[in-house]
Order: structure tokens, then C-alpha cells, then sequence
């Protein structure tokens, strides 16, 4: 039996997927009579999953109702770089003290799988593997607020990084950055860790901006 709340869960899920992929681009009018017809929903499940959505910064929800997809500054795209490496050295620190043996085995056969994708110069596995270490260490580190900020946070910059492509200098930096946490990992040295995981992030700043300005996913300040 299906359930109101299922029905907004699913029109939630779906809507945020096409904005996570670019599909629905900064800016872009979200016409409900058409979003219904798509997601084959009722107004109502849709203006919860876009409240919800709105709450999560990925979507603006005018006086009148209207509802766009989130349009983002390049200020507010620095602030949120600045939040996240902040989140992921918390998420790397913590995860150094709770962190099974298990839990480094598999980080070690990702890191193995992400440095043959950049051997072989496959761009979409290793970034896959790329952020399924990310996540793995913020399993790891069992906080579930951080967990939260970190997903919301994510979801409104998962379209540029997909997007990205790195220098071959930029990119054998990041393969060995990457090496160097799981080295810091096993030895359980979260402050240095969270000081290398931060700092991984944030060497990034200046691609991120520059390929969101590129696709015209951000401006240069906030529209009204």
C-alpha cells in the first residue's frame, strides 16, 4: 500500500536526483503541473518534496509559490567549499579513532581501485571511488549531524565535480593525497589527517569556481 509519506519521499528523491545531476540547471523554472506530469504525483507529495528541497538550499520557493532551482554567487560557492573541508577533516579525525580493521581493509581495496581508474585515465570510475572513500570515512565516523550537513551540503556541488577535470599534475596530487590519508589512517593520526583532508578540499576552491563559471552554474553575485 502506498502511503502519502512514501509518495513524498519519492518525488523528493527523484526531484533532487535530476538537480544532483545537472539535469535541472540553476535558475531553471520548476513548473508543478509539469513536474506532476513527470514524476506522476499529486501537488501536494510535489510542494512537500519541494519544501523540502528549499530547506536544503537546493531550491527557492518565492512569495507567490513559484519554485526554481537554487541559484548560487561565487561567494557562496567559496563559503560552502570552506564548510564542506571543514566537515571532511572533522569526518577523517573522527574516523581515525573509531575506524575497524575491516574498515581500513576496505578503504585500502578502494584506494587500490581509484589509483587503476587513474592508471588507466577513466575519469567517471575513479571519480565514483573517489567518493565512495569520502563517504566510507564519514560512515566511519558516526556522527549523524555531521553525516546530515555533509549530504545537503554535498548535493549542491555533486553536478560540478562530476563536471571536473583535473590537470594530469592536479590529479596524480590528489591520487597521492589520497594514499597519504590512508597512510594516516592506519596509523590512527586524526589531527594530522584532518588537517590533510581539509587542506585536500580546499587546493580545489579555484576549479570548482572556475567550471561552475564555465557551465554557468554560479554568477557573480546573487540574483534577485
Amino acid at each position: 500500500m502506498t502511503t502519502s509519506a512514501s509518495l513524498n519521499a519519492a518525488a523528493y528523491e527523484a526531484l533532487k536526483a535530476r538537480i544532483v545531476r545537472g539535469d535541472l540547471r540553476p535558475g531553471a523554472p520548476l513548473s508543478e503541473r509539469a513536474l506532476c506530469d513527470e514524476l506522476a504525483v499529486s501537488r501536494t507529495p510535489l510542494r512537500e518534496a519541494l519544501k523540502r528541497l528549499a530547506n536544503e538550499g537546493l531550491v527557492e520557493i518565492s512569495e507567490t509559490r513559484r519554485a526554481r532551482v537554487a541559484r548560487v554567487s561565487v561567494d557562496e560557492v567559496v563559503n560552502l567549499l570552506a564548510v564542506m573541508a571543514v566537515l571532511e577533516g572533522l569526518s577523517g579525525e573522527q574516523a581515525c579513532e573509531k575506524a575497524s580493521d575491516a574498515d581500513l581493509n576496505e578503504l585500502t581495496r578502494l584506494q587500490d581501485e581509484m589509483e587503476a581508474a587513474y592508471a588507466r585515465t577513466d575519469h567517471a570510475a575513479y571519480f565514483a571511488l573517489n567518493q565512495q572513500i569520502h563517504l566510507s570515512i564519514l560512515r566511519m565516523a558516526d556522527n549523524g549531524p555531521l553525516a546530515e550537513y555533509f549530504h545537503n551540503l554535498n548535493a549542491r556541488l555533486r553536478h560540478v565535480r562530476e563536471r571536473l577535470t583535473p590537470t594530469p599534475e592536479r590529479w596524480r596530487q590528489a591520487v597521492d593525497e589520497h594514499a597519504e590519508m590512508l597512510a594516516l589512517m592506519r596509523r590512527r593520526d586524526g589531527k594530522r589527517l584532518r588537517t590533510l583532508m581539509e587542506a585536500h578540499l580546499r587546493s580545489k576552491t579555484d576549479a570548482y569556481v572556475a567550471a561552475m563559471l564555465n557551465e554557468g552554474l554560479v554568477s557573480m553575485s546573487r540574483a534577485a
